[in-house]
């Protein structure tokens, strides 16, 4: 947020200290309420799974008057990452991305304060994090060097993570590769002023990745009317021009900096759609008191789900809650709580196309061929004549087990069967079996020494509907 739009709002931040110092009397109670929460996040860490193709994409929109000098209160930030650790399995959390403006000066302290309290979701939930107009000076671009951002929220604090994949020589844009649903999403995280380099940064990045869909994540990008009708801001369209509309990989761009929220969908160079969304909530009580916008994706229905909440005041007794965080608990307006419906292969298909299945033989659907050697020796199951062949021949029968075979364990072969009177066979009769052996070389076996065979096929085969016994 720019410093002309907070003077357009001049109560919030009043409202905010009010709200802390009316916090404080209620200390005592909130730390008997913080045990359970930290065992809850003891207990939370919960495996993520990276091929149900059902996963959220947690987004966090301007949290600069929680971190705001002598009116610092992390608190609400951290019940938001306690909340983002816990749910992780139940609601399938792959990522959080922070829009900027995580603190309201860019001071040394408020940094710094900001920094420790994102050790509650560091290790435990991948995220990143891009620097805002009140992040770093406001007239400057990622060129701009050194400064207390960077060297908490720089390249380093993302090196330890799985889904880190590399930040811009200066520093303040970065990028992350994240498993989900099956297949690899890509991050951008991109500065609040990016420059030509970050911009020719930013492409590189997507040209070296040119089958993954990507989400765009910067601060300023779109600015929405009341009825939540956004549209491109000037630095917004500058990134529309020179980066997102050229790349069909993005089908997603988010920012904060504005409220009220909004969204918008624009057509690309290649007349797909790319939906723009605005998000931004210190403008609501307690500065927005760290509240997330989740986004579910769901690639079974086809469907984006959209919701946004506080997770500090969800956690509280609800006949406890004041009038004001009734009312902002959960954001149920049609900018706030809404589904999109995206058909992924669809809209992917222009740089990322289905494969269909490659074509198998027949002779592989067909053929189920076990290999028993005698004593105490593993069954060995062929795909294949062919392999069935390599595995009993005397080059391969005791050294290696072929491509297309499985080895079951160990059994014993079972002994002679008992023998009956083969019933005398007609000419006719004879003809024919000899007929069948001879209608199907490619199924007849192959023995090596020392070894007895048993060879099925399946009547899927017409030439292998003789059945064998050796």
């Amino acid at each position: 947020m720019s410093t002309a739009e907070q003077h357009e709002h001049p109560g919030r931040r009043t409202v905010l200290r009010a709200a802390v110092a009316g916090g404080v009397a209620a200390t005592a109670t909130g730390t008997a309420a913080a045990v359970p929460a930290q065992a809850a996040e003891a207990t939370g860490r919960r495996r993520f799974d990276a091929d149900s193709p059902r996963f959220t994409l947690a987004v966090l929109p301007d949290t600069q008057y929680l971190f705001d000098a002598d009116s610092t209160d992390p608190a609400p930030l951290r019940e938001t990452f306690r909340h983002l650790v816990t749910d992780r399995s139940g609601a399938n959390i792959a990522f959080m991305t922070h829009l900027g403006d995580v603190t309201e000066h860019g001071t040394e302290d408020e940094i710094r304060r900001a920094a420790q309290t994102f050790r509650t979701l560091h290790g435990k939930v991948p995220y990143s994090v891009l620097a805002g107009n009140h992040d770093i000076p406001s007239s400057t671009d990622d060129q701009r060097g050194d400064s207390a951002y960077l060297r908490e929220f720089g390249p380093r604090r993302y090196a330890s993570m799985p889904t880190f994949k590399g930040a811009s020589p200066d520093g303040y844009n970065s990028y992350h590769v994240v498993r989900a649903a099956g297949r690899d999403w890509l991050i951008l995280a991109l500065d609040w002023r990016i420059s030509d380099k970050g911009t020719a940064w930013a492409q590189g990045v997507l040209d070296a990745h040119p089958t993954l869909p990507a989400v765009l994540t910067t601060h300023d990008l779109a600015h929405a009317d009341e009825e939540g009708t956004a549209r491109l801001s000037g630095n917004g369209q500058r990134l529309w021009d020179g980066l997102i509309r050229g790349n069909d990989q993005i089908f997603l761009a988010l920012g904060g900096h504005y409220w009220p929220p909004g969204r918008t969908v624009l057509r690309n160079d290649a007349d797909n759609d790319v939906h723009l969304h605005v998000t931004n909530y210190q403008d609501r009580y307690y500065g927005g008191a760290g509240m997330i916008r989740t986004y579910g994706f769901d690639l079974v229905r086809g469907v984006i789900d959209v919701e946004t909440f506080a997770p500090w005041f969800l956690a509280r007794d609800p006949a406890r809650r004041t009038p004001l965080e009734a009312e902002t608990v959960e954001l149920t307006g049609p900018a706030d709580r809404f589904s999109l419906s995206v058909d992924f292969a669809e809209r992917f298909r222009g740089f990322s196309p289905v494969a269909p299945p490659e074509p198998r033989p027949a002779s592989l659907l067909a053929v189920s061929t076990e290999v028993r050697r005698s004593g105490m020796t593993p069954v060995t199951r062929c795909r294949s004549p062919t392999a069935w062949s390599s595995a009993t021949s005397p080059a391969t029968a005791t050294t290696s087990r072929p491509a297309g075979c499985t080895t079951a364990a160990p059994r014993r072969s079972p002994g002679p069967r008992p023998t009956t009177p083969a019933s005398p066979r007609t000419p006719a009769s004879a003809s024919t079996a000899a007929r069948d052996r001879t209608a199907a070389p490619s199924c007849a076996p192959v023995r090596g020494p020392r070894s007895t065979a048993r060879v099925r096929w399946t009547p899927l085969e017409p030439s292998c509907r003789y059945r064998a016994r050796q």
